[in-house]
């Protein structure tokens, strides 16, 4: 699927995989997931996803940890990082992921993905299988979808917190999808010509912040980095410049900090909810106030929109990868 037509098609598929999903986890039996320290295991674009669900537990005071599946293939027991695990890969088939699924022990392995015949959903105790069709060569729909079948996982594990609206979520998509569109088009004729991009973010807004660091690096070919806002104050934007720009996710702290950035001659893009005057250097975009899952499906729109927009004023199209690895994915 071309990209944009991807991007566009997100507040329907949102609508259908949600109720796809929600069917799935009310015929399932998820004691096994319902208490003690929760892992979620992925990689790439699934691993971004998880900072979401373990925010999005944590507020609801349950205890969770995001872990990259290759840290459970090396000689540590699968059980030093968690009680049971939900193993996230979008086409069931990223080998760290169906590895780590093999060592772990039967009973506490919940698996998600696109595809319910896939090696992961052959490896795991429960699948959930989001079947959200086909998606854009850079994740675009997989990686919503995904969120939203987090929180509904969320959700279903009692793990309540305010603001999480799945129903209104695909309008709320469409609307930002539309409302958008030339604010991003005309960011990415400010930008385009940028030497890289920093990407900032805290709590589920750092699943904003990595995977738009993701999006960028494969669409756009800009070196980028992604940071905890915290973690951005003890000296990792030293390194900027005129020449380098900033996306910063948040209303807290992050909106001083991007005022501050600005105000030094850094190229700026505030993602927020509240209100921000906009100022030379500082492009402020207005996302929704929502709950953390779906923020960060509201918040990583407009950076697909962006992505797009510099992609084309760079020549380049979105329809693949330069660089293949033949060990990242197991046979069809």
């Amino acid at each position: 699927m071309k990209y944009e037509d991807a991007v566009a098609s997100q507040p329907e598929n949102l609508e259908l995989t949600r109720a796809r999903v929600v069917e799935t986890l009310a015929a399932s039996d998820l004691s096994p997931w319902g208490t003690g320290t929760l892992g979620v295991v992925a990689m790439g674009a699934g691993s971004h996803a998880g900072w979401a669900l373990v925010e999005r537990l944590r507020r609801a005071g349950r205890r969770a940890t995001n872990l990259e599946a290759s840290a459970l293939l090396e000689d540590v027991q699968p059980s030093a990082f968690a009680d049971s695990f939900v193993l996230v890969s979008e086409g069931g088939r990223s080998t760290e992921t169906v590895g780590a699924a093999n060592r772990l022990d039967a009973g506490g392995r919940l698996g998600m993905t696109n595809v319910g015949d896939s090696p992961l959903a052959l490896a795991v105790d429960l699948t959930v299988t989001i079947g959200h069709g086909e998606d854009s060569p850079v994740y675009t729909v997989g990686y919503t979808a995904t969120l939203q079948a987090l929180g509904l996982l969320a959700d279903a594990l009692g793990a309540a917190t305010p603001g999480e609206q799945y129903g209104e979520l695909p309008e709320e998509l469409g609307r930002v999808l539309s409302e958008q569109a030339d604010q991003m088009e005309e960011i990415a004729g400010l930008t385009s010509g940028l030497a890289a991009f920093d990407f900032v973010g805290h709590g589920a807004s750092f699943a904003s912040a990595s995977e738009s660091a993701l999006l960028f690096r494969e669409a756009t070919r800009m070196p980028t980095a992604a940071f905890e806002t915290r973690q951005y104050l003890h000296g990792p934007m030293e390194s900027l410049g005129p020449d380098r720009g900033c996306v910063v996710f948040g209303d807290r702290r992050e909106v001083e900090l991007a005022r501050y950035m600005a105000g030094q001659g850094i190229p700026v893009v505030l993602l927020t909810s509240v209100e921000v005057q906009q100022s030379r250097g500082l492009s402020v975009v207005r996302v929704p106030p929502a709950g953390p899952v779906t923020r960060a499906v509201l918040e990583i729109a407009p950076v697909q929109l962006l992505v797009g927009s510099i992609a084309r004023i760079r020549g380049l199209a979105i329809d693949g990868f330069v660089y293949h690895q033949d060990d990242t994915k197991l046979p069809e």
